[in-house]
Order: structure tokens, then sequence, then C-alpha cells
């Protein structure tokens, strides 16, 4: 039986693009089932990532993990897929930095190829109510799981797991935005990062210490401020790739909150809905 923290590592891909000014970069994506229907035992597989990263991309390739026989993985083996810039769903709200993909299409084409992939998908209960918000407090500890400048364990074909803490209360919006601060290192790569809240045995609570585990989407890295050898900061979408600049990192991360979701489930809510009709 997986832990907790590694059934994690089978839910996100590396992202890699080649844009339409020649350049190339990467990003990170996690995949999330929405739209629960529980008597039809039915649900909507999506990848989100960072609409940056994918943004006049005119090739992303992502990889999945093999499964065996058996339904289990093969971690040193891949599938990968080609994906077409335009099956990428922009977010309702076109100030919001995200995308998503259905993946059940190529979940089909995987099997019918006989090329069988591993993933395992976050749900959409994962992602923190009003009430659970409010018991958290102001300095919580937050997992990164993502390919920081592209970097993963490629013989595992696993990502990078890293640690922070929360710089910003996570019930308030950062700077009136449904946004969070973290102090955590982030790189170009991290975009699209999950970033949860992840207690294994026991966790605090409003003073009290509970037993037991914990886990949340607290949201989707996109951004961090940097300055420059001059020392002018800037707030700025992390880079898709390293580039030669005199920048320091400030190992501050912002985070779009993980509600924003919801208004994806949203739209295709309304697909199901038609179809039921």
């Amino acid at each position: 039986m997986k832990s907790i923290s590694e059934q994690l590592t089978y839910s996100t891909v590396l992202i890699r693009c080649t844009y339409a000014n020649g350049t190339s970069g990467s990003g990170t994506g996690f995949i999330i089932s929405l739209c629960h229907h529980k008597e039809k035992n039915l649900c909507v597989p999506v990848l989100i990532t960072n609409n940056h990263v994918v943004e006049n991309s005119i090739e992303t390739i992502f990889e999945f993990c093999k499964a065996d026989e058996n339904q289990q993985p093969v971690d040193t083996e891949t599938v990968s897929f080609v994906c077409p810039s335009n099956l990428w769903i922009p977010h309702p709200d076109p100030h919001v930095d995200l995308r998503c993909l259905p993946i059940a299409p190529i979940i089909q084409w995987s099997k019918e190829q006989n090329k069988e992939i591993f993933y395992v998908p976050l749900d959409i209960s994962l992602l923190p109510a009003a009430e659970a918000l409010e018991k958290l407090d102001a300095l919580e500890e937050v997992v990164m799981i993502g390919y920081p400048i592209g970097l993963s364990d490629v013989y595992n074909h696993k990502p990078i797991i890293r640690r922070g803490i929360t710089a910003t209360h996570p019930r308030n919006n950062y700077q009136g935005k449904k946004e969070i601060l973290l102090d955590i290192a982030a790189f170009p790569g991290s975009s699209g990062s999950p970033v949860f809240i992840l207690n294994q045995g026991s966790y605090s609570e409003q003073g009290a210490v509970c037993m037991g585990t914990r886990l949340f989407l607290l949201g989707i890295l996109y951004a961090g401020p940097q300055y420059n050898a001059k020392g002018d900061l800037k707030f700025s979408a992390l880079p898709n790739m390293p580039f030669t600049l005199t920048s320091i990192p400030t190992n501050l991360g912002i985070i779009i909150k993980s509600e924003r979701i919801r208004e994806f489930e949203e739209l295709f809510q309304k697909d199901f809905d038609e179809y039921e009709k």
C-alpha cells in the first residue's frame, strides 16, 4: 500500500513545450477528477496547468507512467503524448492563469494501443471548504510537487517534492485576489505545480494536537517575486525556461487558490446537464 505522499507523485506530469517563436520550455501539470456522478460512476479527468505554460505552444509533450497487465506502475517506463494546443480549455476568467485538458481521449487511445497508463488523480474533495480554511493557522507547512527547471528523477520518472510554509494566512485573499503567498523556492518549470497541506500522523488545529492525516489541495503555483541587480522588485508569472538575467529569487511563490478549479467543473457540469436532457 503506497503512502499518501507516494501516491501524490503519480498525480503530476512534466509538460514540455515548443513555442511559436522557436524557444522551448517546461512546466508542471496535475490530474484531477471533476464532476463525479456517483450513480453512473462517471467523472471528467483533466490535466491542469498554468495558461502561460502552454500558451503559444505549437508542440506540447507530456508523459504518463506505464502500467503493467495488473494495472501496477512500471516506474522506469513511460507513455508519451503530443497534445495539440487547441485542445486546452482556458479558465472562464481570463485573468486567472489556468488551463485544463480533458484526458479521457488520451486514456481511451492508450487502451486501444495496448499502452496502459498509471496515474493517481486528485479528487475535487481535496479542495478545502471555507470552514476548513478558517481552522488553518497563518503558519502552515506546505508541500509542492513539480519539476523545477524541468528537473525530475529521470530514471524513475518522478517529480521533485519540496517543502515550505504559508507566508500569508490561507483564508485571506493575498493582495485582494484568490491567491496565497508562500515561503518556498519557486523556479521556472514549477509553474502549474500543485501545493498541498499534508500532515501524516498528527497535526495542530486551533491550538490542539489532532491525531490522523490531513490533506488539502491548497492551490497551484504560478508566480513569484524577484528582484534584479538594480534592486527593482517584480511580481510576475514564473518563466517556462531558465534564462540569462541577473535576477535574484526571493524564495517566495504565489499560488492560485484551488477553489478556482471549481469554475472548470462548472463548465463540464453544463455539458453533463445538457447530455442528460
